[in-house]
């Protein structure tokens, strides 16, 4: 991946200012997608940096199945874009992570541990290298010990499924997905049974 940089008007390299920095890959910073907006003028910080209904709602959704279903005496669930600082120039966010409580200290600062499990919901940084990023970031997550990780992609109604040691496979969104032991889900049964989509 490579740092993207904005051409200004007079042949100069305008800096991309941090706060449009979303995640921290190798040392390379990788900006929320749509910052170029931002950068031009044609669109406001607040507009690049949310989610989508429908990823926020699966997030909520998967979220709350989660924390009816594991075991919260051995595990800590988190959403919100969980910061993740998993050593020098890798500052990532996940959607939903799943960390065993045992290796988890609670402060004001990112997670400095990777978790057991994340979930994530669409790219939400500026790249025309989506596959890139997925599998760049997911080896790095898992390189820090995160054994299992979930892409659900909204698009093309697809989830990823990585683990540890296992071939990495893909299946549709309507195929039963299992998160951990006794723990499944099917992203189509979920976003259907509202029938929002």
């Amino acid at each position: 991946m490579t740092v993207e940089q904005i051409k200004a008007p007079a042949h100069r390299t305008r800096k991309v200012p941090a706060k449009l920095v979303r995640e921290e890959l190798k040392g390379v910073p990788l900006y929320y997608k749509g910052y170029k907006g931002v950068m031009n003028g044609s669109k406001k910080l607040e507009d690049i940096m949310g989610s989508s209904s429908l990823q926020s709602y699966i997030v909520g959704v998967i979220y709350g199945i989660l924390f009816s279903m594991v075991n919260r005496k051995k595990y800590i669930l988190t959403t919100n874009e969980t910061g993740l600082h998993l050593g020098h120039n890798n500052n990532f966010s996940t959607d939903i992570a799943i960390f065993l409580k045992e290796n988890v200290i609670l402060d004001d600062k990112y997670f400095s541990v990777a978790p057991e499990i994340a979930i994530e919901v669409d790219v939400k940084i500026e790249t025309d290298q989506e596959l890139d990023y997925i599998f760049t970031k997911s080896e790095e997550m898992m390189a820090h010990g995160t054994k299992r990780i979930f892409w659900i992609i909204t698009k093309h109604r697809k989830v990823f499924i990585m683990e540890q040691g296992e071939t990495t496979i893909i299946v549709d969104w309507d195929k039963e997905v299992r998160v951990m032991d006794n723990v499944v889900i099917n992203i189509h049964k979920i976003v259907s049974e509202e029938g929002l989509i």
